[in-house]
């Protein structure tokens, strides 16, 4: 099995391997501290490959250029370990040539065996060990994860024929899920009518975080609910937190979503808060019942989309339970729904909400747009 990383392909040791590892294992600055002997020819390193490097989850360290062997990097069951381990738990071991220190490499394989460990093999924990001194690897183990677990002192070292002191560290699978994600994405999701595009508006108020805006497709809540569910379910795979600005009915669909759980903070725009309270405001703008909506079961009107029993009825059923720390940027003059309304919602512990004098439904002149700004900017103060 081969693996591959950003500069790194990770394969099977061969014996036509031999005079590249005798290359650099016969530096006396690499083995001696890892706890075995320099290689002292090209046919000792083909006997280190037949007998030792050809172990099951031991691989060669390759650069992608030249797929030339720099180092090794293995796994080793509770059996091998050099400490003790339980069932489902791994030891990692690693070392690379002298030219390569201070590149990186090492930690970039690392982390495709973990990858490998924890989502191909069942890998519950994985350890890793370092003699007293060798700093180079304990800086190298933190990198990865690694935290301290314990030392063992007088632990003979049987290759090198002398007595030390290694520490051990070690990672759970739970503590590598959480460490290999990202630290923060912002999620962006446009109103009616509006696009993804909108979310680079947002860019420059979380510099260094990802901002991602969400092209979705769906029309109504109930196709909303699965599609806005499997978007954060994907995201929460990658990132420690994540940060929502909705505007309009992208806010109602958010939260029948029921994605909250995966929700850090939000910032809410123009919201629609309440869907059976706007519905039952159009019927009676439009000049018609419920009554007569339930008969006819769709009425078309000129000032939006058409009015919809099935969406009545859908929006009764499913109120809106919403407990994310929130932030409402709400215009007194917006057409859609009262300041009633929106201090209703707002009376919620985790809610709290800016009202602009003036301010309309959909924020778009030079005024708007700069008390948007400001107040997009005040949490951050």
């Amino acid at each position: 099995m081969n693996f591959e990383t950003e500069r790194l392909i990770l394969r099977p040791w061969t014996e036509e391997d031999a005079e590249s590892l005798y290359e650099y294992a016969k530096d006396p600055a690499v083995g001696p501290i890892a706890g075995w002997p320099v290689h002292t020819s090209v046919e000792n390193s083909r006997e280190i490959i037949q007998y030792v490097l050809s172990a099951d989850e031991t691989y060669a360290v390759c650069l992608k250029e030249d797929n030339r062997a720099i180092g090794s990097i293995g796994l080793f069951s509770p059996a091998q370990a050099h400490t003790k381990i339980e069932k489902y738990e791994l030891e990692i071991g690693y070392w690379i040539g002298v030219p390569f220190w201070g590149k990186g490499l090492i930690p970039e394989a690392i982390k495709k065996m973990q990858e490998h460990a924890f989502c191909d093999l069942g890998c519950s924990a994985m350890w890793c060990g370092y003699y007293d001194g060798n700093i180079k690897s304990k800086k190298c183990q933190k990198k990865c994860g690694f935290t301290y677990h314990h030392t063992e002192e007088n632990k003979p070292c049987i290759p090198m024929g002398d007595v030390r002191t290694e520490h051990f560290t070690r990672i759970t699978k739970e503590q590598w899920l959480v460490g290999r994600k990202e630290k923060e994405v912002v999620l962006y999701i446009h109103g009616k009518g509006g696009s993804a595009d909108e979310a680079e508006h947002y860019r420059p108020f979380f510099l260094g975080t990802d901002v991602y805006g969400f092209d979705y497709q769906s029309e109504n809540p109930w196709d909303a609910k699965k599609e806005f569910t499997e978007k954060v379910a994907e995201l929460s795979e990658k990132y420690h937190r994540i940060t929502l600005i909705a505007v309009s009915i992208g806010a109602y669909f958010s939260m029948n979503a029921g994605i909250g759980k995966f929700i850090d903070r939000a910032f809410f725009i123009s919201p629609i808060v309440n869907m059976e309270k706007l519905i039952l405001d159009m019927i009676n703008w439009a000049g018609t019942s419920e009554s007569e909506l339930e008969r006819r079961r769709v009425i078309p009107v000129e000032f939006g989309d058409d009015l919809s029993w099935e969406y009545l009825q859908y929006a009764r059923r499913n109120k809106i339970i919403w407990d994310v720390p929130t932030e409402i940027l709400y215009g007194s003059a917006d057409h859609l729904q009262s300041i009633d309304t929106i201090q209703e919602f707002a009376a919620k512990d985790t809610v709290n909400l800016t009202i602009m004098e003036g301010g309309e439904h959909w924020f778009h002149t030079d005024e708007q747009m700069k008390f948007l700004d400001q107040w997009l900017e005040k949490p951050h103060a």
